[in-house]
């Protein structure tokens, strides 16, 4: 008969049962307590009690995901959920194991109660991450035009932000940021929200209404016009003044590549516009900055039919 497997004494015998079920350990401190919590799990469930220590892991694993979006890597959260790296590791890439272990790879369906509680009760927060993640652009941009809307020239922002004028543009035009400049910009958004630029000499007014009219012309919403800066996905949009409820200007900034809100019936004049170039869903998007699928749900309500993108390339080749 083979003697059962004792592991090594640096495992941690009793405390869990690893050692049991898996290393197959049969030491007296193993054996007492499997057979304690045998008897506990016993009684629990007699008396209706009995609570699973285990539950599906695909939530923990979309709620881990989350967290990345915002900015968190997958070790950052496990030390602020005080879970071991590998256990996150697994339940986003698979267990561990050497080339030999056919379940090397495999997708966790389950983990411990604790675990996913202690993860599950992470929040995307900025104050979370460190400075040089990176973010979603959207709250800083509202910010800076904002402060736009309201006098502040770009250039003026960009000197408080110690940012190059050149390189303040590109950001302006960036899908994403930094979380320290997020930051910066918050401080700035919180110190002149509510205070205009001097503008009580020719050149300071100039650049004040010079500022304002530029806001105004990609309807650029000032400070108290959000419930959240951060978070809000459609902002109030004013509808034009003209006759037909269309602003010629509003559609041609659009159309050339200018972040501009546009109206529903304006975004229907652009896509029409631009359709009418031989333009792909996908590049139409592109230049009004909105989803490929509200391109699509326009051209379908317009009866348009597609044009493929290669068309336009190759055509532009020619």
């Amino acid at each position: 008969m083979t003697a059962p497997f004792v592991c090594p004494d640096d495992h941690k015998h009793a405390v869990n049962g690893t050692c049991y079920a898996i290393h197959k350990c049969r030491c007296d401190g193993c054996r007492t307590a499997m057979t304690t919590r045998a008897s506990v799990r016993t009684r629990a469930q007699l008396y209706g009690r009995w609570v699973d220590p285990y539950v599906p892991a695909e939530p923990v694993r979309e709620h881990i995901e989350l967290l990345q979006s915002s900015g968190l890597g997958w070790k950052r959260i496990a030390a602020l959920s005080g879970v071991g790296n590998t256990a996150v590791s697994q339940l986003l890439y698979g267990r561990k194991g050497s080339n030999s272990d056919p379940r090397k790879g495999e997708v966790l369906k389950r983990t411990t109660r604790v675990k996913a509680d202690a993860i599950l009760a992470v929040k995307p927060d900025l104050s979370l991450l460190a400075a040089g993640a990176v973010i979603p652009s959207r709250g800083t941009h509202r910010r800076l035009q904002a402060l736009v809307s309201i006098g502040w020239s770009q250039s003026k922002l960009a000197a408080h932000l110690d940012i190059q004028p050149g390189n303040f543009n590109r950001m302006m035009g960036a899908a994403s940021v930094c979380v320290g400049l997020h930051r910066e910009v918050h401080v700035l958004f919180d110190q002149l929200w509510n205070t205009e630029p001097a503008h009580n000499e020719w050149r300071s007014l100039s650049s004040f209404n010079r500022a304002k009219r530029y806001a105004a012309a990609r309807r650029w919403l000032p400070p108290m016009a959000w419930d959240d800066i951060d978070t809000d996905v459609a902002p109030p949009v004013a509808e034009a003044s003209t006759a037909d409820g269309i602003d010629e200007a509003a559609v041609e900034l659009a159309m050339s590549g200018e972040d501009v809100r546009l109206t529903a019936l304006e975004r229907r004049a652009a896509v029409t516009q631009l359709h009418a170039r031989r333009w792909s869903d996908q590049l139409i998007a592109e230049r009004l900055r909105i989803a490929d699928r509200t391109v699509l749900r326009i051209r379908q309500e317009l009866g348009l039919v597609a044009f493929d993108q290669d068309e336009l390339i190759f055509r532009a080749a020619a």
